[in-house]
């Protein structure tokens, strides 16, 4: 086993100059059953997901990943912009080299953002397979001081003929509190095959596998498999006529898997077709009425799955996005895609008791749900009883928001304080075509970006590199740009929950139909009410809107603020595999000139010359190769090698 060690000194001088938060994540492989049935997983420090990173605004923070795995990986520490620290950003083949079996990795960023965020691996498609973990930083006194909490408990006054309502001093420090305290609440699709395994299926059958066993919280769930007339309402002829046993469309419809060469026989049956219930422990979640709120910091690290989110009872003031705060919202039920972070704040304002927390992807091809518990009393952080169902509950099995009930409009979300505007004006014009090439391949621009480009050299190192790569997959811009993104998703896809890595962005404009138009001012000129500048949200996350029946457009306007190169991809694990992403080089004209040493150093002998020996169908000399992760990156290769052809 081979192992870097390293002063810390050499990688971050500033770091004996603030404080420094410090991690150890060991990487292995292992077996768990968070809803009952086991499979083999990726556990860090022996869980699965790992550990919350804790930090305050303005820390340094030092994770050492030491790869005890016979795989490669990275990690990425998703919304992070990174300011100071591109090479840590995790991604293979774009800002780092893969980190190889045995070997150590220091990832420092600084904690400049607050609010809530998560890690995961950016190697293939393996973070379902349990490499992944939420990131929560404390605000500033500063950043605390100006959120919009004032505005919630002055909206809890009554009108000019009630009597008064709490004291809006009062609630505003109890909602402090409740933020500086929040509770972290994972959420995500889970599987009973590895990702290998669906990776291999998906190449065998030409056939997405649309269809997972449980929804987890914090970990936790169980298969729920109700009754078939559970599925009934939810039946549309022509798109979706008939269910499975776990509530999926069937393997064989052409509305979901359109392409003429699947082959649904082959796939395992147990897939799509078999369900038994479990009983394992749920989620409970403690609070306490008598602080008068809970805030819940809500994080989608699904690979999959946009997942609907209600408690039984309460309402929630939504009142940040991606970390960012913005106007709140008051609302019975909040949809979250991949990638994506709400930030909620519930009012304690029920009897003792326990209350559902309902979970329930909300999506066309599968309709499932999982479960949680809100406690009004002490616990021992899991239960195996499912609270009695309210009658106040907001949200169907199937994902859909009930009547009399509202749903988070994420079209309206406006970036807080309102002094926040994006940009006028933009200089710089990308556009992007979002579509579906064959039954394994994916593009976000014409192309796909393939998986064996995370094995190359990273482009933050050979910028010049770059100019042997389809133009379409690596724009680029001169730094100080404002860039509009201009996202056009093509008839026949579905939503797709695109995230941005670096610095956020404004989404300043949606329409549905084709993009004509050159610029953003020259559409704006044509359709003003397409576009909003004044009141803009302000994310890392951007959902498009479903194209099955006609094309929709998204735009984002961005400026980065240093020399870096940065990825733009789909959530959707298979997606990103099939290759939707793009690597945006700012300011990259020439090589970055600070990066530290140990990043230029690190892992120089890496596994890169396997893959070009992959590529002559040469093997590497024994010296130099791990049997196992030979194997890992010969079977990169030759799936990258299918997706292409």
């Amino acid at each position: 086993m081979r192992l870097l060690s390293l002063a810390p000194s050499f990688l971050w001088i500033s770091l004996s100059a603030a404080n420094v938060v410090r991690y150890t994540f060991e990487l292995t492989s292992g077996t768990v059953a968070p809803d009952g049935v086991e499979r083999k997983a990726i556990l860090i420090n022996g869980q699965t997901p790992g550990p919350t990173v804790y930090a305050d605004q303005g820390d340094e923070v030092s994770v050492t990943i030491i790869n005890n795995m016979d795989i490669q990986s990275t990690i990425h520490w998703h919304g992070i912009q990174m300011q100071g620290s591109i090479w840590s950003d995790g991604v293979p083949g774009v800002t780092q080299r893969q980190i190889d079996p045995g070997v150590t990795f220091i990832a420092n960023w600084t904690a400049n953002e607050h609010g809530s965020y998560w890690y995961h691996s950016h190697s293939r498609a393996i973070y379902g397979d349990g490499l992944r973990g939420t990131i929560y930083i404390r605000p500033s006194k500063e950043e605390l001081d100006n959120g919009p909490f004032k505005v919630i408990a002055e909206a809890l006054q009554p009108d000019s003929s009630g009597s008064e309502g709490p004291d809006v001093a009062t609630e505003v420090q109890a909602m402090k509190d409740a933020h500086m305290g929040a509770t972290v609440v994972s959420l995500h699709d889970w599987s009973h095959w590895d990702s290998e395994t669906g990776l291999k299926v998906w190449n065998d059958t030409n056939t997405e596998l649309l269809c997972i066993d449980s929804i987890l919280i914090n970990g936790k769930g169980r298969v729920v498999c109700p009754p078939m007339e559970t599925f009934t309402p939810y039946v549309i002829p022509d798109l979706v006529p008939e269910y499975t046993v776990k509530g999926c469309g069937l393997p064989n419809n052409t509305v979901l898997q359109p392409f003429p060469a699947t082959k649904p026989d082959l796939i395992p049956k147990d897939i799509f077709f078999t369900c038994k219930n479990t009983t394992t422990p749920l989620e409970v979640i403690s609070v306490d009425a008598k602080k008068k709120w809970a805030s819940l910091a809500l994080v989608n690290i699904g690979t999959l799955w946009d997942v609907k989110v209600s408690i039984d009872s309460h309402k929630m003031w939504v009142y940040a996005a991606d970390g960012q705060y913005h106007e709140p919202q008051f609302v019975d039920v909040v949809n979250i895609p991949p990638g994506e972070r709400y930030q909620a704040l519930v009012p304690l304002d029920q009897h003792s008791g326990d209350y559902q927390i309902r979970v329930a992807a909300n999506v066309l091809p599968q309709k499932i749900s999982g479960f949680a518990v809100l406690s009004y009393a002490p616990s021992d952080s899991s239960s195996k009883v499912v609270p009695p169902a309210s009658p106040k509950l907001g949200l169907g099995y199937g994902g859909d928001t009930l009547p009399g009930f509202k749903e988070l409009n994420e079209t309206t979300l406006t970036a807080y304080p309102s002094t926040l505007k994006p940009p006028a004006e933009a200089n710089v014009t990308v556009k992007m075509a979002v579509q579906r090439l064959t039954s394994l391949t994916w593009s976000m621009n014409k192309d796909p970006y393939l998986p064996f480009m995370e094995l190359e050299e990273p482009l933050i190192f050979e910028p010049e590199s770059a100019k042997g790569i389809d133009p379409d997959l690596v724009p680029s811009y001169p730094l100080g740009s404002v860039v509009d993104a201009v996202i056009m998703t093509l008839k026949g896809n579905p939503a797709h929950p695109m995230h941005k890595h670096g610095v956020k962005s404004w989404i300043i404009g949606r329409g549905s139909g084709n993009w004509t138009w050159n610029s953003v001012a020259e559409a704006q000129q044509a359709h003003p009410e397409f576009f909003n500048l004044d009141r803009a949200a302000l994310r890392d996350g951007f959902r498009t809107v479903d194209s099955m029946i006609e094309p929709h457009w998204m735009v984002i306007r961005y400026q980065p603020v240093e020399q870096a190169v940065t990825f733009f991809h789909c959530h959707i694990n298979i997606h990103l595999v099939g290759g939707m992403a793009l690597a945006l080089l700012e300011g990259m004209e020439k090589p970055l000139p600070n990066i530290p040493q140990y990043y230029l150093d690190f892992n120089t002998q890496a596994k890169h010359a396997q893959f070009h020996s992959a590529e002559k169908n040469v093997l590497p000399s024994a010296a130099s190769s791990n049997p196992t992760t030979w194997l890992h990156t010969v079977f990169a290769v030759a799936f990258a090698l299918v997706l292409w052809a």
